[in-house]
């Protein structure tokens, strides 16, 4: 029963869950530093030492290139040697031949000092620029390894503490437009494969959008769960009608008159003995009106059943006034002090309208406190069609759906109370005369969400 409107939500709610699972380990994934590989100790690394070692002799190399040169004496500019040469060659050639003689231990001394006055006067190199020819040694290129201390570790990557804060403390998920837009295009479609009316999937999928945008999800709850109470409570509301309770009013009024409409073969005249079987129950007492006076084999079909459940039937001939059989049965009622009387009628289709006026006549005689319209579970979206033409015709109060045992698909009911706005008031789950049950919505939602 229903198992397609279950499997499509089933599979609708699993697709949800997901998304949401995904979103919930995102922000973890951001929040986590990429794993560093694992650093031996010193001890623990030969390979790293030996580079180490090789880097150490190439540096060494390099510096005892650099100190060599360093202590190279400085090139002195050629040029300028000469003229200091000249100068003291021209001094030496001006002093008078009388006095070199007494001045030779004099000049021999000044000389010397003058020498070194000379030498150790600083002599601009600006202008001569010798530059020391390069020594250049190729070193190989070696990648920079940083030799960690042993029982040291190297720094992780650096997390925000806001991100640090939220992936620990974000014990809840919200649930996003892009979290369930796609799937909620696909969960209305699989509402109209399943027998609910168009206008009645849109409302469906979008009160689930409505409930579930913004909302917050602990990360420890059962999503699947919570998103199936989310479709229940939904479907409670959209299927939410007001229910009659049929046993309060036939208290209220003597007898008590029931019309039931419906298309041939939909299972009115079951339909009234299973009802008058649940009345008896209940410990009332019935009386059928043969109004059906059109289909052959109609008022033997109903006789048979009031042979079983001991119920008087009120007929006429067929071909006679369906209204006036209602009546008669109306005063049968009366007289016997009956409490409820049930009014069969002509399976007709909403099209025929010779039989939707003779409907309407028996609405005026027969004035019923309660007009049932019977269809099949099994009729899908088209009775929902019917239902509206008749309920234009001669006004409906409730339903009986018949059949609703066979129905694999499950999205009649929802349609109809959608809809239409009146109770389910009973369902038919099988052939037997106590196959007929009083109808709550959660017959249907606890069937198809699972």
């Amino acid at each position: 029963m229903f198992d397609l409107l279950r499997k499509k939500i089933s599979s609708f709610t699993e697709k949800i869950k997901g998304a949401i699972e995904k979103k919930a380990k995102e922000p973890e994934a951001k929040a986590q530093p990429k794993p560093q590989p694992e650093e031996k100790p010193l001890a623990e690394a030969p390979e790293i030492k030996k580079e180490f070692e090789a880097e150490k002799k190439v540096g060494e190399s390099l510096e005892e290139a650099r100190e060599e040169e360093e202590k190279k004496p400085a090139i002195e500019a050629p040029e300028i040697i000469e003229e200091e040469k000249e100068i003291l060659e021209a001094g030496e050639a001006i002093e008078k031949p009388e006095i070199i003689e007494e001045k030779k231990e004099i000049g021999e001394a000044e000389e010397k000092i003058w020498k070194k006055e000379i030498a150790e006067i600083e002599i601009p190199r600006a202008e001569v620029k010798i530059e020391a020819p390069k020594i250049e040694i190729p070193a190989p290129e070696i990648k920079k390894i940083e030799i960690p201390k042993i029982g040291e570790r190297k720094p992780q990557a650096k997390i925000s503490l806001k991100t640090k804060l939220k992936s620990i403390f974000a014990k809840e998920i919200e649930i996003s437009e892009g979290d369930v837009s796609a799937f909620l295009s696909d969960f209305e479609l699989a509402l109209l494969e399943s027998d609910v009316e168009q206008e009645t999937a849109t409302a469906i999928t979008e009160r689930i959008r409505n409930g579930l945008l913004g909302r917050k999800i602990g990360k420890k709850e059962d999503i699947t769960s919570y998103l199936k109470n989310e479709i229940r409570t939904i479907l409670q509301e959209i299927m939410e009608t007001r229910p009659i309770d049929l046993a309060e009013r036939i208290k209220a009024k003597k007898p008590f008159v029931i019309l039931f409409l419906g298309l041939n073969g939909a299972g009115k005249t079951t339909s009234i003995a299973k009802l008058t079987y649940l009345l008896q129950k209940q410990g009332r007492t019935a009386i059928w009106a043969a109004s059906d006076t059109f289909r052959a084999a109609a008022i033997e079909q109903l006789e048979k059943h009031a042979e079983k459940l001991n119920v008087r039937v009120i007929k006429h001939k067929y071909g006679a006034d369906p209204a006036a059989v209602a009546f008669d049965a109306i005063a049968a009622a009366n007289a016997n002090k009956i409490d409820v009387v049930m009014i069969d009628s002509a399976g007709r289709q909403e099209t025929n309208r010779n039989l939707m006026e003779e409907l309407k006549k028996i609405v005026r005689v027969a004035k019923p406190d309660l007009k049932i319209f019977v269809g099949e579970a099994l009729a899908g979206k088209a009775l929902l069609q019917q239902a509206e033409e008749f309920e234009k015709a001669v006004g409906i109060d409730a339903f009986i759906l018949a059949k609703i045992d066979t129905d694999t698909k499950g999205g009649t009911s929802i349609s109809l109370l959608h809809k239409m706005k009146k109770p389910i008031a009973y369902i038919g789950t099988g052939q037997g005369y106590e196959d007929l049950i009083e109808f709550a919505p959660s017959y249907i939602i606890d069937r198809i969400v699972v």
